[in-house]
């Protein structure tokens, strides 16, 4: 998204801005302890492989504490029996299985506050509108509002920047105007 500034050319990463603000809802939500579930009526079976089973097992408390609700039925066989309910994913299958995936890099030891963070930012992550969407005009303006209380040095919880700002003078230096 490009957006005119006072003093420049401001260039906004839409994924990595509605991530951010996606991540700071959740996380708002989390600490609050304010998620509310959305609970299926059929359970949706999930196999697993043998190690996300064990990452599973390791940290199911803390799929729990996140509005998850996962059961053991079999061997390396779960049933999903909700999920938290701000969640735009259509495959709940599919959003365990990255957080899983992510899990899998921490380390063992683990600590619940960088468990926490690990879900929340995967959650965000793939609730974000993608950079290839092209988005109305209204959309682009809600997203920009949006991003009034961060400042220029503001990331995605990944740490890539948000936005940047092309300065006029560099602009102009570009042109040959100056």
């Amino acid at each position: 998204i490009l957006c005119e500034g006072e003093k420049g050319l401001i260039i906004i990463d839409q994924h990595a801005a509605h991530e951010r603000l996606l991540f700071e809802k959740y996380k708002s939500r989390y600490e609050m302890q304010s998620i509310s579930l959305e609970k299926f009526l059929i359970p949706i079976p999930m196999e697993l492989s043998a190690e996300e089973s064990f990452i599973l097992s390791s940290y199911l408390e803390d799929f729990q504490s996140m509005g998850f609700e996962i059961d053991p039925v079999g061997e390396q066989v779960y049933a999903i029996r909700s999920q938290p309910s701000f969640i735009d994913q259509k495959d709940p299958k599919e959003m365990v299985r990255e957080i899983l995936d992510e899990l899998s890099f921490l380390k063992r030891e683990r600590r619940k506050a960088e468990t926490i963070h690990t879900i929340l930012v995967t959650l965000a992550c793939h609730n974000a509108i993608r950079g290839n969407l092209i988005l109305r005009k209204e959309e682009m303006e809600e997203l920009v509002e949006s991003l009034y209380p961060f400042n220029l040095s503001a990331t995605c919880p990944h740490g890539r920047p948000i936005f940047f700002q092309l300065p006029l003078e560099e602009l102009n230096k570009q042109f040959r105007r100056r």
